[in-house]
């Protein structure tokens, strides 16, 4: 009645002994793994490290399902329409984002774990998880629609504009309003203008890029006049008519 199969689960980069361990009981947790593992190295960054987790069979039908949906909401959208649409374009997009793997990074705050074991930052883990440290890093990689993507040294307390400007500034199409940090745990998180608090070393800010406008052929616009011409000229008429 006690049997249960052996569950594995890894850890990589800045411990002292990486590899595979089986989990011993129904809550292993963050710490308990690296407890196994022998503790930190000195050069590990405990506040970017990263748990990769495995889709179960239920995640991926799920990704799935939700994926189609989203095709066909797009494939609706542009019947109702006037505009030109490329469905093999289309279809070869979604196809490479539903193909995204079978793992994906679960955001953690290793440091809080190991100062609160069994806390709720202390995440429970399941098997085929991997847990992530890596090195410190002392950098901030701005990236997107900027004049010159690059990565620079972290200035504690310096905001969004400081890196951006580092960057040599915005681009055309910058969508100023919609900039993101990637954190290195793999936490997301929307900047504001004089966000500083929110960059952290070792993040990327991302600037977005505004999507094109599709500018309309002369054709197009010689057609639409001459609707509305009609439509006045018809207007016109039956003004006159029931005077």
């Amino acid at each position: 009645p006690a049997y249960s199969e052996q569950r594995n689960v890894k850890i990589s980069g800045e411990v002292n002994f990486s590899g595979s361990y089986a989990m011993d009981n129904k809550n292993y947790r963050l710490s308990d793994l690296v407890k196994a593992a022998g503790g930190l190295s000195s050069l590990a960054y405990a506040k970017g490290a990263r748990l990769q987790r495995k889709l179960t069979e239920e995640e991926k039908k799920q990704r799935e399902v939700a994926m189609k949906a989203a095709q066909i909401q797009l494939y609706e959208e542009s019947m109702r329409s006037d505009k030109r649409f490329d469905m093999a374009k289309a279809d070869s997009i979604q196809s490479l984002k539903m193909d995204l793997g079978d793992t994906y990074p679960v955001a953690i705050n290793l440091e809080k774990a190991m100062q609160n074991p069994k806390s709720v930052d202390d995440v429970l883990l399941r098997e085929g998880d991997e847990l992530q440290v890596p090195q410190f890093s002392n950098t901030v990689k701005i990236s997107g629609d900027v004049m010159y993507p690059i990565s620079i040294n972290y200035e504690k307390g310096k905001s969004l504009k400081y890196y951006i400007k580092r960057a040599g500034g915005y681009a055309d199409r910058a969508h100023k309003s919609r900039v993101y940090a990637v954190y290195m745990n793999g936490a997301v998180e929307q900047l504001g203008r004089r966000s500083s608090k929110s960059i952290q070393p070792g993040c990327e800010i991302v600037v977005p890029s505004k999507p094109q406008r599709t500018k309309m052929s002369t054709a197009e616009m010689m057609t639409i006049g001459t609707s509305t011409a009609s439509i006045a000229t018809m207007i016109a008429t039956l003004v006159n008519i029931f005077k």
